[in-house]
């Protein structure tokens, strides 16, 4: 009898005790209870070679034929969850649930399309409920059963594992944690295989190797539109019903916390249910393979849905006959480098950026800020008839008006005026905005996201350059500007973008090809911004925080101009309602206010929309540039991305807006039970409340502590109060009826901020007000604390004064920190003097701050990965001594008043009214 042997398994391991209890049988013959009943005797199954084709092989130098078939196994598992672990991390070492059950679909795919490949089916249960598999056991069992059922059939070596969340089910494999670290990537909290594979050797009894398989790792939810991630969702899509365990939501709840007793008590419904989530995985598998293979002419599993996206779009440019570097403003460059596996010196093909565009990246990355998110009514709002409105498609179409940049021609602006709303153009000016303007349309960046104040400094991008001069602000001399001139009528995005709408047109809605073309179009935005703004996240194979690479298609002037011209849009709207027009919020792409059809009209008649309506016509013949997602008559905010429903719109139950703003759930609500409780939980919050939840442990701590997938609970401060990003005006206490009960709560309107300065001294006396002790604002009174506080403890700046007691060098000490964070984030005219001198050392940066008087050593500048926050540095008589030296003899191209602090806060809050006895 032939051995199945993996030799990455270490002996110890693959022959203990423990490992060889959860089955039966030799290495290629497994035993286990399949799809009858537990009680039935169990069933035995192998992998004779002559039922193994081998792989295609090399003809003379020519490269190896790809692969023409595949083995898909979808798999699953079921366990019984322990309670759930304390917040510190040791809790996590070791913690396991209690494996139920095993399960695959194994299905041969062709890239014949007249072949339709055999599919099995089976559920394993482990000995003793306790003993668990190993991973390369489960798949002898899976091909063992494909064979035992088609006899005649021949498995190709090529093999993709397919699960949806695998994060949770490739931990109930005993071997797993040595198996991930070697063979396995994370991608989005998730396990797959990148480049490696899991190799399994099938040798016979004299041990020689007769053939090799290689298991990839593919996850189904890192494929799956954004609306459809649950595994119910894909089931939907593929017109494959998922099965319910009982009618009754909460009855259904209950049953999946005690899963153990529901298969004793329930086999063949649990045997259902139980498989079906594999035969999901292993048929949305095929389909996107297919999909692959019909797009690209590769018959292959790919990792990430957005991979398409990127794919086709560079397809695109090289069918117009255009290099994709060149479009992206790169070049390609050949270069040596020493390769330490091979011992020698190689040559490698880079892709740099021209260098002038290398010298613009970090300044036009600062204009990048992502989408709008504000809200404008606090607490109870008014009963009208308030929609919520989205831009159709809004970064696709503005996506389709990025013109081929011709990169040579790059040149300085020397005047707004030469700005164009459409133009990839990029400024850092000073504005300043009438006070008649409800809603300022510049953007400033704060350690809080990004804000809309009257006046300040912004770093932007045309189109929110040109609104703004539309609406009367004033501008001051541009502190740095860039335009690349483009050729109008050469859309780069338009035929990819075209494409996916005509293909998503095409096919019933709710389809998986509808929602494949919806998501690949919608999706490839996020390509041109990924790994804009630094994120750290784990990797599995250096066991450590790295920062999040840039995709293919990473181009600053590109997001900068996608997101601008959203916000551009929305913003013009915006400001183009009447004053008794009330704007609940704005989110990313669209806005809820009560406007008439005939107010919204006008609104949208300003220019910046009808060139939005005009791109969209081109793209979908008689499509709506603005359409209603949802109509209430009562909304309740609280934040940004904060807001619920008090009354439905039209008696209509899914007409609710709901936005948790941070809050958890327990357990899979419905729209409407998540809006009750969310709404009761604002109006009855009390004074440091906190909410306790579960949340699934991080991949992190299940690789580093050998736990499963297990649920930790966390005790949480509940912050549901305003965000400050806008000034309160007219406050009042409202009532109103909600679920039959009468509720009082504090509510009012807002007005813009005047500036940045206002927006960091409120965000600091509102983190000491309501702290200590804790406090809430749920009625007039409370506003009307804090206000006083807030204008009794009015500084310069608390925060610095509080940081100057700590030490005699405090306003230096301050100085390096701010003067280490400009540097790091190429801020302050750092970016200038990059761009004059090339990179400069830490060790050299540290000897200039040490020379003209400023305390510093290299870890000081390692360590400077915050933001760099304007006019937080005291004006100290040194501290102004050593920014003249600075600017004077090193860093002439230094911004220095960036740094101080010399002015106190002016806000005037008499526009907020007081009750006359609080």
């Amino acid at each position: 009898m032939e051995i199945l042997e993996d030799k990455r398994i270490e002996p110890d391991e693959s022959r203990s005790p423990d490992a060889r209890r959860r089955g039966s049988g030799t290495a290629n013959e497994q035993t286990y209870f399949t799809t009858t009943n537990p009680n039935d005797p169990p069933i035995t199954v192998l992998i004779p070679p002559e039922n193994v084709l081998p792989p295609p092989k090399r003809k003379g130098g020519q490269k190896k034929p790809p692969p023409t078939a595949h083995l898909i196994i979808g798999f699953d598992t079921e366990y019984q969850s322990r309670d759930p672990i304390g917040p510190t991390k040791d809790e996590a070492l070791d913690a396991k649930n209690e494996i139920l059950s095993y399960q695959f679909c194994t299905k041969l795919v062709s890239k014949d399309p007249l072949v339709n490949g055999p599919q099995c089916s089976g559920i394993i249960i482990p000995e003793g409920n306790e003993q668990r598999w190993l991973l390369r056991d489960f798949v002898v069992a899976a091909i063992g059963t494909l064979i035992k059922e088609f006899p005649n059939v021949k498995v190709p070596t090529d093999i993709y594992l397919v699960g949806h969340f695998t994060r949770a089910d490739l931990p109930m494999f005993h071997e797993f944690r040595g198996e991930a670290k070697r063979s396995l990537n994370n991608v989005r909290n998730t396990f797959v295989s990148i480049e490696n594979f899991i190799p399994m050797t099938i040798e016979d009894r004299d041990g020689n190797e007769i053939e090799s398989f290689r298991v990839r790792l593919r996850d189904t939810i890192l494929l799956a539109p954004a609306n459809a991630k649950k595994l119910a969702d894909i089931g939907e899509m593929l017109g494959i019903e998922k099965i319910e365990l009982h009618k009754d939501r909460a009855a259904e709840r209950k049953i999946k916390e005690n899963m153990k007793q529901f298969r004793g008590e329930n086999w063949p419904l649990f045997r259902d249910y139980a498989i079906r989530d594999a035969e999901i995985c292993t048929e949305y598998a095929e389909r996107v393979i297919w999909q692959y293979d019909a797009l690209f002419n590769q018959f292959k599993m790919p990792l990430t849905l957005t991979s398409f996206g990127s794919k086709l779009v560079i397809a695109d440019w090289e069918n117009h006959g255009w290099d994709p570097n060149e479009v992206l403003g790169k070049e390609e460059r050949v270069q040596p480098r020493f390769s330490k596996r091979r011992g020698y010196t190689i040559k490698e093909t880079i892709t740099p950026y021209f260098e002038d565009v290398h010298f613009e990246l970090d300044f036009v990355t600062e204009t990048y800020h992502g989408g709008r998110n504000e809200q404008f009514l606090f607490g109870i709002c008014d009963e009208h008839i308030w929609r919520d409105h989205d831009l159709s498609s809004a970064y696709t179409t503005a996506m389709s008006l990025i013109g081929k940049p011709v990169w040579e021609q790059m040149h300085r602006v020397e005047s707004i005026e030469e700005i164009d709303m459409l133009d990839l153009a990029f400024v850092s000016v000073d504005f300043e905005f009438p006070e008649s303007v409800r809603f300022p349309t510049l953007p400033v960046r704060s350690p809080n996201g990004i804000i809309f104040p009257r006046k300040g400094r912004s770093y932007c991008a045309a189109p929110e350059v040109v609104l703004a001069k539309q609406l009367g602000a004033q501008f001051g001399a541009m502190k740095r500007s860039i335009r690349v001139p483009v050729e109008r009528d050469t859309g780069i995005f338009s035929r990819f973008i075209t494409d996916c709408i005509t293909e998503r047109s095409a096919h019933k809605k709710g389809t998986f090809e509808n929602l494949f073309w919806k998501e690949v179009g919608n999706s490839t935005y996020g390509k041109t911004a990924q790994g804009l703004r630094k994120k750290r996240v784990y990797d599995l194979r250096d066991d450590d925080m790295v920062e999040l690479p840039e995709s293919t298609l990473t181009q600053p002037f590109f997001a900068s101009f996608i997101t601008s011209y959203t916000r551009a849009v929305l913003g013009e709207i915006l400001n183009r309602f009447p004053s008794n027009v009330q704007v609940f919020s704005v989110t990313t792409d669209g806005f809820l206010s009560h406007a008439s059809d005939a107010e919204i009209a006008a609104a949208t008649s300003g220019p910046l929309f009808q060139s939005f309506r005009q791109a969209r016509s081109r793209l979908v013949q008689d499509d709506q540039p603005l359409e209603v997602k949802h109509t209430i008559r009562q909304p309740l905010g609280w934040r940004t991305r904060g807001s619920a429903t008090l009354k439905l719109g039209d008696g209509n139950k899914a007409n609710i807006v709901i936005q948790k703003g941070g809050i958890k759930s327990q357990f899979d609500l419905t729209d409407q039970e998540e809006n009750a409780r969310v709404v009761e939980l604002f109006f009855n919050r009390t004074p440091g409340e906190t909410q306790q939840y579960t949340s699934g442990i991080g991949l992190k701590d299940t690789i580093r502590y050998g736990s499963d997938f297990v649920y930790r609970s966390i005790t949480k401060r509940l912050s549901m109060e305003f965000d400050w990003k806008r000034r309160p005006v007219d406050p009042q206490d409202r009532t109103v009826d909600f679920n039959g009960k009468a509720y009082t709560h504090l509510s009012f309107q807002s007005q813009p901020l005047e500036s940045l300065e206002e927006f960091l001294g409120i965000r600091d006396a509102w983190q000491k007000w309501d702290r200590q002790p804790f406090r809430l604002l749920k009625s007039v009174p409370d506003l009307s604390s804090f206000l006083n506080y807030l204008e009794t403890n009015r500084k310069s700046n608390p925060s610095s004064q509080t940081y100057m007691r700590k030490s005699e060098d405090a306003d230096l000490l301050r100085l390096r920190r701010d003067l280490t964070r400009a540097f790091r984030r190429l801020q302050a005219g750092f970016d200038a003097v990059q761009a004059r001198s090339g990179r400069i050392r830490h060790k050299a940066l540290c000897e200039i701050l040490i020379g003209v008087g400023i305390p510093c050593t290299v870890t000081d500048v390692d360590n400077a990965r915050n933001d760099f926050i304007p006019y937080k540095t005291p004006a100290t008589a040194r501290v102004v001594s050593a920014l003249h030296l600075l600017k004077q003899d090193h860093f002439p191209e230094l911004d220095t008043d960036l740094f101080l602090d010399q002015q106190k806060l002016e806000t005037n809050y008499s526009a907020i009214s007081h009750p006359a006895n609080p």
